[in-house]
């Protein structure tokens, strides 16, 4: 007996009456009576029980037929994404010239588990560039109470210095430290000759400071990996790894700076009461990071030779391909041409004219297809894209094959270079890669064609916005809900008829998304905003006004008291409590399905005993606290739930968990 067919189309007679309705206040926001008694609802369930006899027989239809439905829609399985990863070489020593790293320098993960090694490969060269420190400004607060800004030349560093405030360092105290090379995404060492009787009072091990680099968008955070020097109260190094920078004007000198700026001390620091002082100061480069991507590339591969004849297809010879870079094309090259001449990739031929160098490539089964001709009824020939003249050579300069959900490795598991590379020691990716995805497979295909015939690739009801998004933006978007207003609804000047407000949560590696989720990482990025609010005006009504943003999240805390059995691990039952709460309280993991917390659903107190309660080793819960954390960080207790509007969702906060007796 063979498997059933999974139906094309899924809508019964009802949800073809009860869409139609739901479009009313869209197109006739004037026609209020939707009872079946009016004529305008009888016509509808006319017309719906017509499609539901037509859906019905089209879902008759065999998988090879479907198949076909698929391909005369235009619809094609979608390739695999490769996930991506910012890739670190360690050098084994400083070196005075630079290092480069070619682009398509593989990388692969350790097979010490048995497992296959999955390969990276960079996606453009890397140039490690010798720093050197140019210049050194001291900022503080001086007797008179104003700021003022202190050069300290190169030559005088051989006597000492200070380097906050010489009296008391105080919040806002800052150093200085200019370069004249472009350190784009190096990592650096800074090797510091200090007074030991400077810097005192401070835990070294927790210094009351923080590193930045200037950027095109102002002072930014640097990851310190390494801090030898305790906040240099004695000689040693720091490392640390600098973002994309940018030039600036520090006290009359243009430069790209580095600054180590005093903060408030947390709970854990304790303030300087000596200001640091320094001997010597040395800039040095120990790495750089590159962007890699879980893919293998093929350069300059020949595709075949042309015979002239319209419509030629050949093959590449690695499949799936991913998504092209700007230099990743067709190649022609005919004899007595200089160079080989470029082709332009594209979505379809239709709109080619006869003189444009175009083709399509599938994705999927690597068909590089170029322009067909068509006669016409009076004996003319139409042509859509230019031929390669015969006897052409064909090739692709280069692409990239691979991809799927295996990429997504996790942080620090890219350490074995394919090749050896002069003067680097090891690699690593500080971070989980993100963004891989598997092939669409033919079922998921089906799905999104339902999809598409209702939506007709126009975004109308809240379902399409959602879905689109989603189809559109995978790998980056994790979860979509679309608030849409009608005529009716309209009760403030903040919500007018027919406005749209499509909420997007980004999508974060599976071990980030599982844990606590600073809010920063939630943010809907500006780049993405902008495509996404772009995808969709292309697709939205005239009189629809859009607006795509993130989520209003709601911080929740909870403080629970419970007993735990008296032979475990109180402070691993502490952990598992945490957990648990920060899977359940969760956007992206959330909720009683494990899909993310549903937008707009209050948060109950018996929730959260139901979530803590699973957790191994407990007698019981004696009580919860339930809160709710406000932009200004103040904490305000709930009695029995957290209500939320439609475009909230909840994100955990940090809880309090004690273990007492029974």
């Amino acid at each position: 007996m063979p498997l059933p067919t999974p139906p094309l189309d899924d809508r019964s007679f009802q949800d073809l009456v009860d869409e139609a309705k739901r479009r009313i206040p869209l197109y006739c926001p004037e026609w209020t009576d939707h009872n079946v008694s009016d004529p305008g609802v009888t016509l509808i369930e006319l017309f719906a029980w017509m499609v539901d006899i037509l859906l019905y027989r089209v879902n008759q239809l065999p998988l090879s037929n479907h198949v076909a439905l698929l391909n005369l829609l235009g619809i094609q399985l979608e390739p695999p994404r490769a996930a991506s990863v910012p890739l670190t070489f360690y050098l084994s020593a400083p070196q005075d010239q630079t290092i480069t790293i070619p682009r398509g320098t593989a990388t692969a993960t350790s097979r010490a588990g048995g497992g296959e090694a999955v390969v990276f490969t960079t996606e453009h060269d890397l140039a490690i560039r010798p720093a050197r420190l140019e210049h050194i400004v001291t900022r503080y607060r001086e007797a008179d109470g104003n700021v003022a800004y202190h050069d300290i030349p190169l030559a005088r560093l051989s006597s000492e210095f200070a380097v906050f405030s010489p009296t008391r360092p105080q919040e806002g105290d800052a150093l200085y430290l200019g370069h004249d090379v472009n350190l784009d995404n190096h990592y650096i060492g800074l090797e510091m000759n200090a007074v030991r009787a400077g810097g005192l009072n401070i835990i070294p091990e927790s210094p009351p400071i923080v590193w930045q680099a200037w950027t095109a968008d102002g002072w930014r955070d640097t990851d310190v990996e390494l801090d030898a020097t305790g906040g240099m109260s004695f000689s040693g190094q720091i490392r640390m790894h600098l973002p994309v920078m940018a030039r600036s004007e520090i006290n009359g000198v243009d430069a790209y700076w580095l600054r180590c700026q005093v903060t408030p001390p947390r709970e854990d620091q304790r303030p300087y009461t000596t200001s640091p002082i320094l001997r010597r100061i040395e800039m040095v480069t120990w790495g750089g990071t590159v962007l890699a991507s879980h893919a293998t590339e093929a350069a300059n591969e020949p595709v075949g030779r042309s015979d002239g004849s319209p419509g030629q297809v050949f093959h590449l010879e690695h499949t799936p391909v991913l998504p092209r870079h700007e230099d990743e094309r067709v190649e022609v090259w005919t004899p007595g041409m200089a160079d080989w001449e470029p082709w332009i990739e594209v979505e379809s031929l239709a709109e080619s004219g006869a003189d444009d160098r175009h083709y399509t490539l599938d994705s999927a089964s690597g068909e590089v297809r170029f322009g067909p001709a068509l006669r016409q009824r009076d004996g003319t020939v139409l042509r859509y894209g230019a031929l390669p003249p015969r006897g052409a050579e064909i090739r692709f300069s280069r692409y990239r094959y691979g991809g799927g959900t295996n990429g997504n490795v996790r942080a620090g598991s890219l350490t074995e270079p394919r090749a050896a590379l002069a003067y680097v020691s090891r690699t690593s990716n500080r971070s989980a890669a993100q963004g891989g995805l598997d092939q669409e497979s033919l079922e998921q295909a089906m799905f999104r064609a339902r999809h598409l015939l209702r939506s007709r690739y126009r975004a109308v009801t809240p379902d399409d916005y959602e879905f689109l998004t989603l189809d559109a933006f995978r790998g980056e978007v994790a979860r979509v809900c679309c608030l849409q207003t009608t005529a009716g609804a309209a009760t403030s000047d903040r919500s007018a008829a027919g406005q749209v407000y499509v909420l997007v949560i980004p999508q974060l590696p599976d071990e980030e998304a599982q844990r606590y989720i600073p809010l920063p990482r939630l943010a809907l990025g500006a780049a993405l905003q902008a495509r996404i609010t772009d995808f969709l005006n292309e697709r939205r009504l005239l009189t629809t006004l859009l607006e795509v943003r993130s989520p209003a999240y709601k911080r929740v805390r909870v403080d629970a008291v419970v007993v735990a059995r008296p032979e475990v691990d109180e402070r691993r039952v502490t952990a598992d409590i945490r957990a648990a709460l920060e899977r359940f309280i969760n956007p992206l993991r959330g909720g009683a399905e494990g899909t993310g917390w549903p937008f707009g659903r209050e948060i109950y107190l018996s929730d959260l005993y139901s979530c803590i309660q699973k957790v191994d080793g407990l007698l019981n819960v004696q009580n919860i606290d339930l809160y709710w954390i406000d932009e200004e960080d103040r904490a305000h207790q709930a009695d029995r739930k957290i209500d939320l509007l439609a475009h909230e969702v909840v994100v955990s906060d940090i809880h309090n968990i004690e273990i007492t007796a029974e």
